[in-house]
């Protein structure tokens, strides 16, 4: 149910009009004033609030719609629905990421802290439903024949499901974000598998070990098997530096 907002905004000091809107929008974000559902004054209202012209805060309303944050509405009065920013999180860290070159190592190094963390709280907190994910995506993994396309598909998901099991809403969404830059490299590191086949039933026997750990309940084992499971994939298959290994 959306209920109006009794947010009273303040006139425009400094920066550029629409920046000083867009920046006490966010505020009112982070100290509750607003959330998700709510209903933003109009926008002659909102001009009003921040002395400031019409064109300068349809401008802010815009970004923001692009951003994924606010819904914009047709009249009356041009309501603003605010949306669920999940997406935008997502879409921004995927664009962010994707205008970078990210140093594989680092990319190493992020998925290890991050996703032997998620396999650990996956353990004590994974829902029956979430068990059953985890089972389905190893069970269309070890498919055969089964390409490494199809194969990429199923592994995302079985990674992005324990993020999710973790309960923790910002690891999943990290994780997301970053799903288009971990797939990027890991489709040039597999682009050298000479033999697929061993390398995919290796892969599924180390998604089953984290599988199973989380099922067990055991979150020291889950974590150490995530972590061995991406520290040794990149090691056997991934780029090397003077003959080593990157990580």
């Amino acid at each position: 149910m959306v209920r109006p907002t009794e947010t009273a905004f303040k006139p425009v000091q400094t920066r550029r009009v629409f920046e000083e809107i867009l920046a006490q929008i966010r505020d009112a974000f982070v100290d509750g004033t607003l959330g998700g559902g709510d209903r933003l004054p109009s926008e002659r209202e909102l001009a009003e609030q921040f002395h400031a012209s019409r064109p300068s805060v349809r401008e802010a309303l815009r970004v923001l719609e692009a951003l994924g944050v606010v819904q914009i509405r047709p009249r009356p009065e041009n309501a603003i629905l605010i949306a669920d920013p999940a997406r935008a999180f997502r879409d921004i860290l995927g664009f962010q990421l994707a205008l970078r070159h990210i140093d594989m190592t680092a990319l190493i190094e992020f998925r290890i802290v991050l996703e032997s963390w998620a396999a650990r709280a996956a353990a004590d907190r994974a829902t029956d439903e979430d068990h059953r994910v985890l089972t389905e995506l190893t069970e269309a993994m070890d498919a055969s024949p089964l390409r490494y396309a199809q194969f990429q598909e199923f592994d995302q998901n079985f990674h992005l499901a324990i993020a999710r099991a973790s309960g923790n809403d910002l690891f999943a969404l990290t994780l997301e974000g970053a799903r288009t830059t971990i797939e990027r490299a890991m489709l040039q590191t597999m682009a050298a598998v000479k033999n697929w086949e061993a390398a995919r039933q290796r892969l599924v026997a180390e998604h089953e070990s984290i599988r199973t750990a989380i099922a067990a309940h055991d979150g020291d084992r889950a974590a150490a098997q995530m972590t061995a499971h991406i520290r040794d994939f990149y090691a056997a298959y991934g780029p090397r530096k003077d003959g080593r290994a990157t990580i």
